[in-house]
């Protein structure tokens, strides 16, 4: 009944035993670097059986849901062999580390033992300090204390891996014991290995007896005829960068009884032993369901499973973007709508970075400020998958400008020609900003006015502010044909709070 090894399994095995065959002749660096990368492998089987075993355990748990009295008497026994098992492996780590710190620790540059080819370490420790007699002595008993939670007529189906036998005599008739053999004359860095492949047969051997145990529980249950792959995931969207996960296994069903599966109480139809579940929803979001399906066993009564799952429901979407126009400006409110497809609004999350740059909203609508011209903000959104995981789903990057400068105009024109009284009923000078989407307003503070007559002086005048002064209004009495009024020096405040210089406005008088 031992477990069926992987060809991974298999390869890192046949490099330990060529290795261990090799050592006698060879303990060159490369024989190190070898034992180095075997070890790392048994490591790594280890951590794998220790996630198989779990999953195994888990089982059990669910078992003891569904029927807590057939369950726990086995449940009992695997917890025994849990229990075993975690005892030998952290008495292994507490030898490891003795020899390990013997040999001088690890070496920061190779990531390997110090002294990894040292063979008197070993020796000291493990044979006359006696720690080898009592590993075997460990060994053996967590072998039977193994055993002892198996069927005594079924034991001898089991041959552990999980052994500590001395070997038989050599060609020259020499015995050695079972410490000899593993820990005299071997390198410090093959003797971690060694070890580690000692833990890697008591994962082994718990893996044997827990699931061993877990069938006992229904040896006597259900019997199915119909065995399929099945893939359940926790969900079927998944974004670029999030992972997908999957469980596959085989399921099995019965094609000579239909199960009574009820979902919100209402029956499924069934065929061939698998109900048929269909709904539309009306809502985004992640959206839980759940039934019971309703089994009879053997003896004829009728079991009951209830069961839950979840799926995501969101409207359809689709995101334009132009790239050039990404922009924010400063001193404005700059309003930005940000959604993710397949996430609820409400799970959306929006954040920015950048100097002087801030974001506040909520439920797909923010507003972003910035300060600083010439600098770049990132805007950053992420969004609550499910089940309270949030992971970053994209960001965009916009470049933070200033307002664009308005226009200066009077009587509505940058420059052209009016009449005199067109001219003289105007009473002020103004900025408009053009072909902009904001609505902003920009306050002219001052101007010049210079008045050009044919054959006379010119005229310069002052306003501090954007009306036109009588003064101004007085010396443009009598403007005739050909006259200029030029305004200059116009400088405006905006939202931003910077003071902008604009264009000049000249009036020809027609």
């Amino acid at each position: 009944m031992a477990g069926k090894e992987t060809p991974r399994q298999k390869m890192i095995g046949m490099m330990y035993l060529v290795l261990t065959a090799m050592l006698a002749l060879n303990v060159s660096e490369e024989f190190m670097n070898a034992f180095k990368l075997v070890n790392d492998g048994l490591e790594t089987t280890a951590s794998n059986f220790a996630s198989a075993n779990k999953m195994t355990y888990d089982a059990f748990e669910q078992s003891m849901k569904n029927d807590p009295v057939k369950t726990k008497p086995f449940q009992d026994k695997a917890l025994l062999a849990q229990k075993y098992s975690q005892d030998l492996d952290v008495y292994i780590n507490e030898v490891k580390k003795e020899i390990t710190a013997e040999a001088g620790g690890i070496d920061e540059e190779t990531g390997d033992i110090a002294k990894r080819s040292d063979m008197e370490i070993g020796v000291q420790l493990m044979i006359t300090n006696k720690k080898g007699s009592e590993l075997k002595a460990k060994i053996l008993a967590t072998r039977n204390q193994y055993l002892d939670l198996v069927d005594k007529g079924e034991r001898s189906n089991f041959d552990f891996s999980l052994n500590a036998i001395a070997p038989g005599p050599d060609k020259e008739g020499i015995k050695k014991s079972w410490e000899q053999q593993n820990f005299e004359g071997v390198p410090v860095t093959a003797i971690v290995t060694i070890l580690s492949k000692i833990q890697n047969d008591n994962k082994n051997a718990e893996a044997e007896v827990t699931k061993y145990l877990l069938s006992k529980i229904n040896a006597t249950d259900f019997k199915f005829d119909q065995l399929e792959a099945t893939v359940v995931a926790p969900t079927s969207y998944v974004l670029v960068g999030q992972p997908y996960e999957a469980q596959v296994f085989i399921s099995a069903s019965s094609s000579t009884q239909n199960p009574n599966i009820v979902v919100g109480g209402r029956t499924l139809p069934v065929e061939n032993g698998k109900g048929k579940f269909v709904t539309t929803p009306t809502q985004e979001g992640f959206i839980k369901w759940g039934g019971v399906i309703n089994v009879k066993t053997p003896d004829g009564a009728v079991k009951p499973y209830k069961f839950e799952a979840e799926y995501q429901a969101a409207k359809p979407t689709a995101v334009v973007s132009a790239d050039k126009m990404n922009v924010f400006y400063v001193g404005v409110d700059n309003p930005v709508s940000i959604s993710a497809p397949g996430v609820p609004k409400e799970k959306v999350r929006a954040s920015i970075s950048g100097d002087g740059a801030s974001i506040v909203g909520s439920n797909g609508k923010y507003i972003v400020r910035v300060s600083k011209p010439g600098t770049k903000a990132m805007v950053t959104v992420s969004g609550e998958i499910s089940k309270g995981q949030v992971r970053t789903l994209g960001g965009m990057e916009y470049r933070v400008k200033r307002i664009p400068d308005p226009v200066a105009k009077v009587a509505g024109v940058s420059s052209g020609i009016l009449s005199a009284s067109q001219l003289k009923a105007q009473r002020g000078v103004f900025a408009v900003l053009e072909g902009f989407d904001f609505d902003l307003k920009f306050n002219v503070k001052s101007f010049s006015a210079i008045i050009i007559r044919a054959r006379q002086d010119l005229i310069r005048l002052q306003s501090t502010s954007a009306a036109i002064t009588p003064e101004m209004l007085g010396a443009m009495n009598g403007l005739g044909p050909k006259d200029k009024v030029i305004f200059d020096d116009i400088v405006a405040s905006g939202p931003d709070g910077s003071n902008r210089k604009l264009n000049s406005v000249v009036i020809s008088i027609q």
